[in-house]
């Protein structure tokens, strides 16, 4: 398109799409479709009125301040290498190539000159522990020039959601309130056109005691057998555990209770309590009742087997009291005072009429 002065654009002559530089760095403006000429005059600007370089035929080039040392001019082409970029070299910049005897072509592009992404970084507010039922805020800063962020969550894009609000800019992230489901890592893509950024951050989500209870645990057993009953919670952290018997704690905090040798002092309700030192909360399981019985044993109404099975309850741990029952009738008999008269007894409390007995 031909100007006045006989000054023309010529077409392509720079890229119609922006350059972008890292400060510190270099470009390079490329012509296209240049004179072909080889006598040409070849002039660069920058917004319009600061001159970069000018060069001549047969004439030495001229620089404009403090580019002397940072410009490459191609004399075949007119194309121009720009170092050391700063901030301050974003703007428009024009080069005219006018070749001898014809008509001046012009063309325009800008550059956009960008600090590289560093130090990228994610901070919640408030700082740990987060705690489940609260609100947190997740920021995603960096140094740099920053164009554009982005969020995920394991591995996924994080959008949105009923839970979840993200600024217009993606610079923060705010949870409210928070829920088990949100922990996880998180992470946030800092981008700009010359780096990229990434930063994580590990979002652990305190909460509970929940569903505490006592599980896999007997409810009756034999006396002298070993028995352990189990305390379950959902917690994060892992919960402390406290244990009553009949209304008396048990001393330690392991979740498992358990006894090698069970005596019938053994029976009666059990509660465990899971206590979350972070959040707080103790809650306390339903009762869970166990039953420690003797070992049963039938046998005739003859003497010797009668002391032998007194024998065996002695072993079980059954020194004080025996409960002989036969028939809907009990007899309790204290074994350290009764030893010489036992057989005596036990023949004198059964009838000839019945088979056998039985001993707990």
């Amino acid at each position: 398109t031909m100007l006045s002065h006989g000054f023309c654009y010529g077409s392509g002559l720079l890229p119609d799409t922006p350059l972008n530089g890292a400060l510190g760095g270099s470009v390079t403006f490329t012509t296209t479709n240049p004179p072909a000429q080889t006598e040409k005059t070849v002039d660069w600007t920058f917004n319009r009125t600061i001159a970069i370089i000018r060069r001549m035929p047969g004439v030495s080039d001229l620089f404009g301040s403090g580019y002397e040392e940072r410009v490459t001019l191609d004399n075949s082409t007119g194309s121009l290498q720009l170092r050391n970029l700063v901030l301050r070299d974003t703007g428009q910049y024009r080069v005219t190539i006018t070749p001898v005897g014809g008509n001046s072509l012009t063309g325009n592009t800008t550059l956009k000159v960008h600090e590289p992404i560093s130090g990228a970084t994610i901070t919640p507010t408030p700082n740990p522990p987060i705690i489940k039922g609260r609100n947190v805020t997740l920021t995603c800063d960096a140094s740099g020039s920053i164009i554009t962020r982005d969020w995920m969550k394991d591995g996924q894009h994080l959008s949105a959601g009923v839970n979840i609000t993200i600024s217009k800019d993606k610079k923060t992230l705010f949870i409210s309130p928070v829920n088990k489901g949100d922990a996880g890592k998180y992470l946030c893509k800092l981008i700009n056109p010359v780096s990229s950024a990434e930063a994580e951050y590990s979002l652990t989500v305190n909460y509970g005691p929940e569903k505490v209870g006592i599980i896999n645990s007997p409810n009756e057993i034999e006396v002298g057998q070993k028995f352990t009953l189990t305390c379950s919670a959902d917690s994060i952290p892992t919960a402390n555990y406290t244990w009553m018997h009949n209304g008396t704690e048990i001393p330690g905090q392991s979740p498992e209770f358990t006894k090698e040798k069970s005596e019938y002092s053994d029976s009666g309700n059990y509660t465990c309590t899971a206590t979350n030192d972070v959040t707080g909360n103790k809650i306390e399981s339903l009762v869970h009742k166990l039953s420690v019985k003797g070992k049963v044993s039938r046998v005739c109404r003859d003497n010797t087997k009668i002391v032998n099975i007194v024998d065996q309850a002695v072993d079980c741990g059954l020194r004080n009291v025996v409960t002989l029952l036969f028939n809907g009738c009990v007899k309790l008999l204290d074994i350290d005072r009764n030893w010489n008269t036992l057989s005596y007894t036990l023949i004198q409390s059964i009838s000839n009429r019945f088979s056998g007995w039985h001993v707990w």
